[in-house]
């Protein structure tokens, strides 16, 4: 059996993915499994086992020739749709004439998959939502955690440049990762806030702060008054895998709701989530919820600085 498996959005939707990736693996232990990604985020899944060939997506009406001929050569028996965006996916889905096409039933090209679930009111948590979609067509889910499966040689940054920077900039070798911006500035919480919550944390536990995303943001983190370079390290041109391996080792997190949130649920970290307009019961933690904590306000730019240093202190003893 040869089956198709689809998350074409962002960092966070592909990681989320991972579990139903699992699933199907165990549902069909011979089957021939590909995964079609964003070419920006396929790095994700790269040396997942389960997985036998990633297919890029470039984008809407981009290599065109090329996707189309990729799909089409795949010979699918099954297609599913975890979570896509672009109007033109659920038609190149249907492209690769895969008997059974599964997806969301208010897609309005619903029409082109063979099955199809409707959203529950009030809406579940996306994990759950995929989970009763692959159930709808007896793939059985039993784990909803996230993985990832790092190499060393994801790891060779971190040990490059932070490691030397930690022997000098924190006291015990331990560091608190930051993630400061999100998708749009409505998930953002104000830059002053990490760098005072930075202080706090190193005042209490004596760690330096290590602050990850893209390099834009993190100009802005460099170019923040607040910035030391002695207590502050921000993780410029480190890929997305390169910047999970720092998640994983460091011994908290503080983050907005983003795609490296997602990262660190994967690896375990223990996390503080500062959720704004999205709603944690649909996109925050949905397993280890002892291990990932959350704070929710609307405008997250009206929570606090003291109202995060008291949660924090009251979840990281």
């Amino acid at each position: 059996m040869r089956i198709l498996l689809v998350s074409t959005t962002a960092i966070g939707d592909t990681v989320m993915a991972t579990p139903f990736v699992r699933a199907v693996r165990k549902r069909s232990p011979s089957a021939h499994i590909s995964f079609f990604a964003h070419h920006k985020r396929i790095g994700i899944l790269e040396h997942n086992p389960h997985i036998n060939s990633l297919l890029p997506y470039y984008g809407k009406g981009k290599r065109l020739l090329r996707t189309l001929w990729m799909l089409r050569k795949g010979r699918f028996d099954l297609a599913i749709v975890l979570h896509a965006n672009d109007p033109d996916i659920v038609p190149l889905v249907k492209w690769t004439r895969a008997p059974m096409r599964v997806g969301w039933g208010e897609s309005k090209r619903a029409s082109l998959f063979t099955h199809t679930i409707l959203r529950t009111n009030p809406p579940e948590h996306f994990l759950l939502h995929k989970k009763r979609l692959l159930e709808s067509v007896g793939i059985p889910v039993d784990d909803l955690h996230t993985e990832l499966f790092l190499r060393p040689e994801d790891e060779t940054p971190f040990q490059r440049d932070i490691v030397p920077w930690l022997r000098k900039s924190s006291a015990n070798g331990g560091y608190v990762v930051m993630h400061s911006f999100g998708t749009n500035p409505a998930k953002w919480w104000p830059l002053d806030h990490f760098f005072g919550m930075a202080q706090h944390i190193r005042d209490k536990h004596g760690w330096a702060t290590i602050f990850v995303g893209d390099n834009d943001s993190l100009a802005l983190v460099e170019r923040h008054p607040g910035f030391n370079p002695t207590l502050h390290f921000a993780a410029k041109d480190f890929g997305i895998r390169e910047s999970a391996c720092v998640i994983r080792q460091a011994s908290r997190m503080l983050t907005t709701d983003s795609g490296p949130m997602h990262l660190a649920f994967a690896v375990k970290c223990p996390t503080l989530c500062l959720f704004g307009p999205t709603q944690p019961a649909l996109h925050g933690p949905c397993f280890d919820t002892d291990k990932h904590r959350v704070l929710h306000r609307d405008p997250l730019a009206s929570l606090t600085l003291e109202e995060v240093m008291r949660e924090w202190d009251q979840i990281f003893v």
